[in-house]
């Protein structure tokens, strides 16, 4: 009886499409009541990003400055060191709250319901915020930085099956926390992720997490226990913020520079036979290419991608890659169409392999 490995499609939606409109972008979250993205950016305006790319200003004198959460129709935002909620529908400011004494409020999570929680950054703390009723809302400080271990709170997420909220950390060695939201105790669920600097975190469908980091570049996605982890390549990527995976949709919006990346992630998978897998495996979704492929051990490598005449047109990894699974996606590099090879060297593993491009 054959055995079949089965793995998980990625394609590549649309990428660059707003690099000439948005400026900075810090934060994006899904609106399931319009179907659309609203972005954050660094003139504090809010972008309402429509299904066809096409962009609007969300609201007349809205703003956000940084983290962002869409709970009970309402779109609530950092600014100016304060939380703002906003109308989904009519766009109208319907909430606004200072809190004393923050030094600078970064990350937000929410439970969808009526709490929200928030990082200052540069204070080291973290305040939870009630707006069950949203004309008075409040807020109370539930970690300090003896708690966080001084290290620097940046993006948030609900885990409600567990009953606590998710912290990433800034700065090198950076941490994945865990605050349990009845005794507040925070602990660590990953002490060194082997990436520096983690701006956001989400979660998809099937409780997989993803991290994005500044040192490297990247998405990296962990097992819903944090059991296990994959790095997620998309070329083009820069200074990845405060990401947003839209379960309504399956996609991953990647905030970051002048840009939003987003990687759609199907509800389907290829199967192929084991005896035929080795080391690496390309697949095709949408026509375009995803190569998987896996390290026993940290290594040096390069991967590449060669036209037909033996030049190099991109290169799309190259330095330290860290051990385990890696899935790149080559939609996001703007060759022209037609055939190229990937070729990846390292000290373990080295191939060359034809791919098309549509």
């Amino acid at each position: 009886m054959r055995k079949i490995f089965t793995v998980a499609i990625v394609v590549l939606l649309s990428v660059n499409l707003f690099g000439q409109s948005l400026s900075g972008v810090e934060s994006v979250e899904y609106d399931p009541i319009n179907n659309r993205y609203l972005a954050s950016s660094d003139n504090s305006s809010i972008v309402a990003i429509a299904p066809n790319g096409g962009l609007s200003y969300f609201g007349s004198g809205t703003d956000a400055d940084y983290g962002m959460e869409v709970m009970s129709g309402t779109l609530f935002v950092i600014s100016n060191n304060g939380i703002k909620g906003y109308n989904l529908v009519n766009e109208n400011e319907v909430m606004n709250l200072t809190i004393p004494g923050v030094q600078f409020l970064n990350g937000m999570g929410s439970n969808g319901v009526d709490k929200l929680w928030v990082s200052d950054f540069n204070g080291l703390s973290i305040y939870e915020v009630d707006v069950s009723n949203i004309a008075a809302p409040s807020s109370i400080m539930v970690a300090d930085q003896t708690d966080l271990d001084n290290k620097q709170p940046n993006g948030i997420v609900y885990d409600g099956s567990n009953s606590r909220i998710l912290i990433v950390t800034w700065g090198s060695n950076a941490s994945i926390k865990a605050m349990d939201l009845t005794s507040y105790t925070v602990t660590n669920v990953v002490a060194n992720t082997g990436v520096g600097s983690i701006d956001g975190i989400d979660y998809d469908n099937d409780g997989n997490w993803y991290i994005s980091s500044w040192s490297p570049a990247r998405i990296t996605k962990y097992s819903n226990d944090f059991s296990t982890s994959e790095v997620i390549t998309v070329p083009g990527i820069s200074n990845p913020a405060d990401i947003c995976y839209a379960i309504e949709t399956d996609t991953l919006a990647i905030p970051g520079g002048n840009q939003v990346l987003f990687v759609g992630f199907e509800n389907q998978s290829v199967g192929i036979e084991e005896e035929n897998f080795e080391a690496y495996g390309i697949y095709y979704n949408s026509g375009y290419p995803v190569v998987k492929f896996e390290f026993m051990t940290d290594q040096d490598a390069k991967f590449e991608i060669v036209d037909m005449g033996g030049r190099v047109v991109y290169t799309v990894l190259e330095g330290k890659q860290p051990k385990g699974a890696q899935t790149v996606i080559l939609s996001s590099i703007g060759l022209y169409a037609g055939t190229y090879l990937c070729r990846l060297t390292s000290k373990e593993l080295s191939f060359t392999d034809r791919i098309i491009i549509p």
